[in-house]
């Protein structure tokens, strides 16, 4: 009954926690993978970042590869042949079918980072390439294959593989496919049989990713906001989705089939954010992708058109939030309200904006805030990313 949630192992089926490997207040654990010939053989990933509205840093002296042989009881850093350079996030695998070959995908400031493989259990540790996904702190996963020690799957925006042990990497093909991979199951008695978990769902393919199909039964979204209508004489419900769309669709129908795919329509792509209808014309709805892409979308004729204000002449650049908000004026139904660091106010559905407001930021220079107790310099681990 020894089950681990990060750091945190229990034996009384959660009811009380013990923390047996800590490092500082910055830093947790991320990847813990066991031997599967000693369940007391464990290694851990540690992973220091913070990440706020104005800056990342994802990683620092606290992130690192730990091991213990006796079931976390005891712990220590493996070092020999990884980077000295601080580390950000890493992600550990041990090859099935040989585990004396542990794999780590390392982000680490300086171009340290890379792809590196030890073949004896941790003790020392081999830069295979300086391949790293293009967002460590979003992927960073990598899965052996369960027959081919040399085979592993990197999670990444495009799914990746090797099949020469880090040496090189190719795309394993997504034709048709969601990209934003997470997660890979190997079938152990069919390597060629993959389900893959992305953005966009979840996905099988039997030719090792050359096909895939796409298990559309199932109801799989993220929503960042949601929306309503007044439609008579049932309203619709609007909603903006991680990297699937803005989506509208009726609290309900009047036939008997009850509410089906086909009463589903999208009126933006991109993340989806804040959605606002028009309260006395419910055709026209205002629908936004991240850094402040809007657009005013008429159900009758399937018109979407950007009204995104834009800086005047002479005027700074306009920063917008990833999700801005929109609002549409409760005293008249045209009148819009939309804000980036200036508030835009439009009283012709967007056609043209007036800024409202001046610069409402602080105008400080997040280059001198603090993190983590100090201020970093440009070469820390993903700064700014």
């Amino acid at each position: 009954t020894l089950c681990y949630h990060g750091s945190f192992p229990f034996s009384d089926w959660g009811k009380t926690w013990k923390s047996i490997l800590t490092v500082d207040e910055n830093t947790g654990v991320n990847d813990v993978v066991r031997d599967p010939r000693n369940p007391d053989v464990l290694y851990a990933t540690t992973y220091q970042r913070r990440r706020h509205i104005w800056t990342l840093i994802d990683g620092g002296p606290g992130s690192g590869i730990h091991k213990s042989v006796d079931a976390g009881a005891t712990w220590k850093k493996l070092e020999n042949g990884l980077p000295k350079e601080d580390m950000g996030r890493i992600g550990l695998a041990i090859a099935p079918s040989k585990p004396d070959v542990v794999y780590a995908i390392v982000e680490a400031a300086n171009k340290a980072g890379g792809f590196y493989r030890s073949t004896d259990q941790g003790g020392s540790w081999e830069k295979r390439s300086s391949y790293v996904a293009g967002s460590p702190q979003y992927y960073n996963e990598l899965f052996v294959d369960p027959k081919l020690d040399t085979r592993v799957y990197s999670m990444d925006t495009w799914m990746q593989v090797t099949e020469d042990a880090g040496k090189t990497f190719h795309k394993v093909g997504e034709v048709f496919k969601h990209v934003d991979n997470h997660v890979l199951w190997i079938d152990p008695a069919d390597t060629d049989h993959l389900i893959g978990g992305c953005d966009g769902g979840l996905y099988e393919s039997y030719d090792r990713g050359a096909t895939w199909a796409w298990f559309e039964n199932l109801p799989l979204a993220q929503f960042y906001r949601l929306g309503l209508d007044d439609a008579l004489p049932f309203y619709n419900v609007y909603g903006g989705t991680q990297d699937n769309n803005t989506v509208g669709g009726p609290k309900q129908t009047s036939t008997v089939h009850g509410i089906v795919n086909a009463d589903w329509f999208i009126t933006v792509g991109g993340d989806g954010f804040q959605t606002a209808v028009d309260p006395e014309d419910p055709n026209i709805v205002y629908s936004e992708s991240q850094h402040g892409v809007l657009s005013r979308y008429d159900r009758r004729t399937g018109e979407a058109i950007d009204i995104q204000p834009q800086p005047g002449a002479g005027d700074p650049p306009l920063r917008w939030n990833w999700d801005a908000p929109l609002i549409i004026s409760p005293h008249a139904h045209t009148r819009l309200y939309f804000a980036a660091q200036r508030v835009f106010r439009s009283d012709d559905r967007g056609n043209t904006w007036t800024p409202v407001s001046g610069d409402l930021t602080r105008q400080t220079d997040r280059n001198k805030l603090k993190v983590m107790g100090r201020v970093y310099s440009v070469d820390a681990v993903a700064k700014n990313a």
